[in-house]
């Protein structure tokens, strides 16, 4: 997951905690196991901060300087960054070549979009898989004549491809009968 990701899940654990602190930001995403889905290092967290807040996103509350510590920031999200949320969020949620795990920013802030958006984003991811599932074995077809048979292990790349993209499929049809439950509770 890139730049975009850490944006997203930085922002949004500031909007669920605001005010925080960069290390609750930290420990929160740690949490979610963030650091190996998204691969979110520490350092990025803080280079988003600073980022986020140099172009009006976030701003300081107040700062406190323990003694023998760095000063430690209080953040909250500006209507700026409120906006840059939503659009990240939504952009993830659409994106037009959608892949395996993608969703997992979107997962943790399920409460922020209407229940029919998400619904009908995944039933359009499904409809995508869908097609790349009923297309896959003329395509391989395509992709690996039987000249290229010296390298035919190549394709263990694409069944891997194709495997997952089935599991997704799957979790996403078993996703959507549990949404209501997010939005009823």
């Amino acid at each position: 997951m890139g730049a975009n990701s850490t944006k997203l899940l930085v922002l949004g654990v500031v909007t669920l905690r605001e005010p925080t602190y960069g290390y609750e930001i930290e420990k929160e995403l740690k949490n979610w196991n963030a650091d190996k889905w998204a691969g979110i290092a520490r350092a990025s967290v803080y280079n988003q901060l600073k980022s986020l807040t140099k172009n009006g996103m976030l701003k300081f509350d107040s700062t406190i300087k323990p003694e023998n510590r760095p000063t430690q920031y209080l953040y909250r999200i500006t209507e700026q960054g409120k906006k840059e949320f939503y659009s990240l969020l939504r952009e993830q949620l659409n994106d037009h070549d959608p892949q395996p795990g993608d969703l997992m920013p979107i997962l943790s802030f399920i409460p922020f979009l209407p229940q029919e958006e998400i619904s009908n984003a995944c039933l359009k991811r499904i409809r995508y898989y869908s097609s790349f599932i009923e297309s896959f074995d003329s395509e391989m077809g395509k992709w690996f004549p039987p000249e290229t048979a010296r390298i035919s292990y190549i394709k263990e790349i694409f069944y891997r491809e194709k495997a997952a993209i089935v599991a997704e499929k799957t979790w996403l049809m078993d996703f959507l009968n549990r949404l209501p439950s997010y939005y009823n509770a």
